[in-house]
């Protein structure tokens, strides 16, 4: 089943890909209609976010200086530009964090997937650490893709080019 969470995971890497690439720098981080989450945090968040994920895999963090004040949650993203990674960076740091955790993913022990989450407060949601993996791997990178998507048709730009 897991290797069908590891599609998935790829999946959404591509569909990030597609949303952002016909977008200028600037428009990375327009703000339209009071859209707050622009292209440029999303990404961030999203690469993130992967990275702690890699973390409860025993990786260590790869976190450029900066990006986890940036792309936290429940910051409020900025409309300027200079405060943001390049869309090139973002795209290239989400990739290599996409790869490092379907890499352990894959190699990891089933049965660890099966163990309690150690997060207390986040257990109640998710019991095991499969259910936390599973639901970062895809409901929650898909969320905030849906945000980029949304964020698309408030800036007039309707769904990215097709490959």
């Amino acid at each position: 089943m897991i290797q069908h969470v590891v599609y998935l995971y790829r999946f959404n890497l591509n569909v990030a890909a597609r949303l952002v690439g016909d977008l200028t720098p600037q428009q990375m981080v327009e703000q339209p209609a009071g859209v707050v989450n622009h292209p440029a945090w999303s990404l961030g968040h999203l690469a993130m976010t992967a990275n702690r994920l890699a973390g409860m895999f025993g990786l260590e963090s790869q976190a450029p200086e900066g990006w986890p004040q940036i792309f936290a949650t429940g910051g409020v993203p900025s409309g300027d530009p200079s405060l943001y990674p390049s869309k090139e960076e973002l795209l290239s740091f989400l990739t290599a964090q996409h790869e490092r955790v379907s890499a352990a993913v894959l190699k990891a022990d089933p049965g660890w997937f099966a163990t309690p989450l150690a997060d207390e407060r986040r257990r109640k949601f998710f019991p095991t650490v499969g259910d936390m993996v599973t639901m970062m791997m895809t409901s929650h990178e898909m969320n905030h893709l849906g945000q980029i998507s949304a964020w698309r048709r408030a800036m007039g730009l309707g769904p990215p080019p097709r490959p």
